[in-house]
Parts: C-alpha cells; structure tokens; sequence
C-alpha cells in the first residue's frame, strides 16, 4: 500500500512541475451575437481565425455571447475581440498587424 502511495505522489508532483514550466497563453474573446442568424458573424469568425491560426499555440481563445450580461457590462455592443481583456479589436486587420508585437510583449513568441 505504501508503494502505491508513493507512486502516486511521484506522479502528482511531475504533473504539477510540468504545469508549472508551460508559460501563460494570450487570452482572446471573440464576442459576437450568437442569438442571431450565423450568417450576421460567421465571416467575421472565419477573418478572426485567419488572424490567429499562426499562433494558436500561445493563444487561448473563447467565443463568447454579445447578448450576454458579461459583454454588456463592459460596454460591447458590436463584433469584437479583447485580448487579455483589455485591447479591443473590431477588424482581423488591426489584430493580425497587432497580434505579433502583442505576443513578442508577452515573452510567448
């Protein structure tokens, strides 16, 4: 019994060292009106995409609501990625001309 305890431990503890060397990844929302018709968002979903496809890796990404009470609170009212939060993007050109330096700041390129 005592083995298997100790086995147990080992394996936690080098999950736990693994998570730990992962850096962080870039937080992007993509906040677009699900309640309506796809055809309202999806082209601009398919531009955002091409944007961040080169970087999926270091980017964590979400589709979130635009009707939602998360997205009203904070004042959105049209198709729009946040990144981190903060920085507010409403076209895939000025995300993917953005998106490089974003990353470089951040130390995950």
């Amino acid at each position: 019994m005592d083995e298997l305890n100790e086995i147990k431990r080992k394996n936690v503890s080098a999950d736990t060292h693994t998570e730990n060397l992962e850096p962080s990844k870039l937080q992007v929302d993509i906040y677009v009106p699900l309640n309506a018709c796809a055809c309202e968002w999806s082209q601009f979903m398919n531009l955002i995409f091409s944007a961040i496809t080169p970087y999926i890796k270091c980017i964590k990404h979400e589709t979130k609501s635009l009707d939602s009470e998360e997205a009203r609170e904070m004042g959105l009212f049209n198709k729009c990625v946040l990144i981190d939060r903060e920085k507010r993007y409403t076209t895939s050109y000025a995300l993917k001309r953005d998106l490089p330096n974003i990353l470089k700041e951040k130390g995950l390129l």
